[in-house]
């Protein structure tokens, strides 16, 4: 069913927030076609209005950026009155220069936003001219403040968009890898930022664009879609009837799609199925980047002016860090044939493999807009480590500090979730909401059924419920990624105390989980665990063998509910052993022995499941038990604060510790919830 034109509707802003802003930066390749060898000037292409995907350092979360072309909404008079040509960003002297933005070249359009760069006649220039001359360097970097931007909250997995409705180009940039002029700062009122308004509305898309002066327009239509570029429609006076309104969706949907299709390089067949298949242009636009996000590369931007112009899509300080992040993880644990759960070297962390700490951080603050020619080794780690300051009362980012605790976390992680644990297979996870105890009641079995006569009464019954209690407990270390372990190349500090301590956690659970049943604990209604009341312990003390177990099993099913009537009809499915009588209860349960009678077949061959713990030898090397499964009965239970299962880790940058304080904290508890699906011998 075509789609119906609305008239454009104001759509009601609601909770606007002011937060400080820090400068941003946009990637763009030079205009080779516009090459003024004479004048020394040469055009750029920085923006196109279309989506680029960043990264908010203040709320950790990505969102996409579109910039408003509408002259309304650029402030250009700053670049357009001759702004500076630096070198990566650098404004430290007059050095940094190269040339300027050409007075009165900024132009906007209703697609793109351009500007011709002048370079300077220097001697230190010349160099630079010639590499943009033979299309050396071809990487561009705007630089621009944003002072509002409205945001539309993104649903399900779609990322936020944030349209800047209020923002300023101030430099321009030649660099070897497009920067991020921003996230330099961070603070309470980081130096260098500026004030950002953001008005976030709710149930509406943005608006299409505003029409530029030479092109009026009697309606505005609403885009349905909030990553299409910003456009709008002239309409004519008269009201369209349906079949004109079909039409013109129809015909937007087909441009819309060939358009997404051609920006992203894929072929024309792709373009004919969607279309064929009458997707809609918004569902297509979603396929398009998710291809695009499979693939892993840019989105060319072309223009249509010069096929050699392109703005590329993203944050480019995103590939910074993920590079710095990939060839940490990959130096801490590299992917290979003996251990195919390593980290894998990705295309973005290539050029920072074989680094020692000191230089990639170094590197790092390059990137930020850091000079660290003249300083020492112990200078450089405190200033990326945020110990630092450059001038007085400004910090430098603490970023690299925050890199450097995702990888201690990612590896902690990944040691936590390799730990073996024996536990699962009688146990039930759930996750409790805050720290108060909970009780978890037994719920008892239906009453029986009673006979009904003609014109009979149904009676009640009553369901019979025990209960018992536990509540989330915090454990928690620290451990310190140093200033000299940063510059001594200390790996250790980067990969051996993540993974201990990720192991640490692991083996905290299997504590718990174990001493519930190592400690025999009193249940709810006052029994220990195993006892003669809970009909769970064996009389006698036996070692493995058929007639034992088989007393075992005997016992679990003949357990009665919570009624004391019920039967339960429980049946073990787990044998579970001290390490030191593994190999006893494997040949227990063996199917590969071969009985010359009757007498000596082994009824439980292949229908008992062996489960060893050494922490059980603690208790006792002899002691074994019969457990059922949590689809039965509930058995073990296990616990986690909602929202941070397993470890978590916390960073700071030290006072008293010099260097960057990592905080391993895990909410966790475990209780046996019933003890009918476990029996005891104490063993021989």
């Amino acid at each position: 069913m075509a789609a119906k034109r609305t008239r454009a509707v104001e759509p009601v802003p609601v909770a606007p927030r002011v937060v400080e802003m820090s400068p941003l930066s946009l990637r763009a390749d030079v205009a080779l076609k516009s090459l003024n060898d004479e004048a020394r000037t040469v055009e750029l292409v920085f923006s196109t209005g279309a989506a680029v995907q960043r990264y908010d350092w203040m709320s950790g979360t990505r969102y996409l950026e579109i910039l408003s072309l509408d002259p309304e909404s650029v402030r250009i008079d700053r670049l357009n009155e001759g702004g500076p040509l630096l070198d990566s960003h650098s404004a430290w002297s007059v050095a940094d220069q190269l040339g300027a933005v050409v007075p009165g070249s900024v132009n906007l359009t209703k697609k793109e936003a351009r500007a011709t760069v002048r370079f300077s006649k220097r001697e230190a220039v010349e160099p630079v001219w010639q590499d943009v001359r033979d299309g050396i360097i071809r990487s561009v970097s705007v630089g621009y403040r944003v002072y509002k931007f409205e945001e539309i909250a993104g649903n399900g997995d779609k990322l936020p968009v944030r349209k800047a409705t209020d923002w300023e180009p101030f430099e321009v940039s030649m660099v070897s890898m497009p920067a991020d002029a921003g996230a330099k700062v961070r603070g309470e009122k980081p130096a260098g930022t500026n004030s950002c308004e953001i008005v976030t509305r709710t149930g509406e898309p943005p608006k299409k664009e505003p029409k530029m002066e030479d092109d009026p327009r009697s309606e505005t239509i609403v885009e349905t879609d909030p990553l299409a570029p910003p456009a709008g429609r002239t309409l004519a006076p008269a009201e369209p009837n349906e079949r004109d309104e079909g039409a013109d969706a129809e015909r937007t949907r087909i441009q819309g799609i060939l358009a997404a299709c051609r920006a992203a390089r894929l072929p024309q067949a792709t373009a004919d199925r969607l279309i064929q298949d009458k997707v809609s242009l918004v569902e297509a636009q979603s396929r398009v980047f998710k291809e695009l996000a499979a693939r892993d590369v840019d989105v060319p931007r072309g223009s249509s002016r010069g096929s050699d112009v392109r703005v590329t899509g993203d944050d480019p300080f995103i590939h910074v860090r993920e590079g710095i992040e990939n060839a940490l993880l990959h130096r801490v644990r590299p992917k290979t044939g003996n251990d195919p759960k390593g980290f894998e070297l990705a295309d973005v962390g290539r050029q920072y493999r074989g680094m020692t700490m000191l230089r990639i951080a170094e590197a790092y603050l390059n990137q930020v807009g850091v000079r660290t020619t003249a300083l020492g080794k112990m200078k450089i780690a405190g200033l990326a480590l945020g110990l630092e300051t450059r001038t007085a009362g400004m910090h430098t980012t603490s970023d690299f500090a925050n890199l450097l605790a995702d990888v201690a976390n990612k590896t902690l992680r990944r040691a936590y979730e390799e730990a073996p644990q024996t536990w699962g297979p009688i146990s039930r996870r759930t996750t409790l909401p805050d720290f108060k105890p909970v009780k978890r009641l037994q719920i008892g079995e239906a009453p029986a059924l009673l006979e009904v006569g003609e014109h009979g009464e149904f009676t009640f019954g009553t369901i019979g419920e025990g209960k018992e209690q536990f509540q989330l407990a915090t454990y928690g270390r620290r451990f310190a990624i140093t200033r000299k372990a940063l510059v001594n190349d200390d790996t250790d500090a980067f990969s051996r105390v993540p993974t201990l301590f990720g192991r640490a956690a692991r083996n905290l659970e299997s504590d718990l989980v174990w001493q519930q049943i190592t400690t025999n604990p009193l249940m709810g209604d006052g029994v220990a665990l195993f006892a003669t009341g809970h009909n769970n312990l064996s009389a006698t003390s036996d070692a493995i063998s058929v007639a034992a177990i088989g007393a075992g099993r005997a016992g679990m099913r003949v357990q009665k509910g919570v009624d004391l009537v019920t039967l339960l009809n429980i049946f073990p499915l787990y044998l579970i052993v001290p390490a030191a009588k593994e190999t006893i209860a494997d040949q227990f349960v063996s199917t590969n022995l071969l009985a010359s009678a009757s007498s000596s077949v082994n009824p439980f061959a292949g229908r008992l499941q062996v489960i060893a713990e050494p922490r059980l030898d603690t208790g006792s090397l002899v002691s074994w038990y019969l457990a059922a499964t949590p689809d039965q009965i509930d058995i073990i239970e296990y616990a986690y604060l909602e929202g941070e299962e397993g470890p978590m880790v916390e960073s700071r940058v030290g006072f008293e510790i010099d260097g960057l304080e990592v905080k391993c904290r895990e909410d966790f508890a475990a209780k046996v919830i019933d003890f009918r699906g476990l029996w005891k011998n104490p063993g021989a």
